[in-house]
């Protein structure tokens, strides 16, 4: 175990060692699914971190493992579409802790996420 910054919790914390290819960065932002599982929606959640692999954020509607969620989130003043498969969900104070990778994001919007 090592120590790292928890953007969820804006601490330092004992957490297993990160494997992720690439580094997560805080991400203190609303943005909106407007699709689960291919299913039209409206809902608003709270991003907490991301990186060109995926986001991790805050929602009041319990999701699953392996829901599929059609977002627009906004990154460096542009608006990215983007397809999340959510890889894991944890209940907390605030609703649900959500982890997703994408799976559909276009190359430029991937660039876009690489500069810091």
């Amino acid at each position: 175990m090592e120590d790292a910054y928890s953007y969820l919790f804006n601490r330092d914390q004992k957490i297993r060692k990160d494997i992720r290819a690439n580094e997560r960065i805080k991400y203190n932002n609303h943005f909106k699914v407007i699709g689960i599982n291919n299913k039209n929606c409206n809902y608003q959640v709270f991003g907490v971190d991301i990186s060109v692999s995926g986001m991790g954020f805050l929602t009041e509607v319990q999701l699953e493992k392996g829901d599929l969620l059609e977002i627009v989130f906004r990154y460096k003043n542009v608006d990215i579409p983007a397809v999340l498969k959510i890889v894991h969900v944890n209940l907390c104070d605030k609703g649900f802790f959500v982890g997703a990778r994408f799976i559909v994001l276009k190359d430029t919007y991937k660039k876009i996420l690489k500069q810091r």
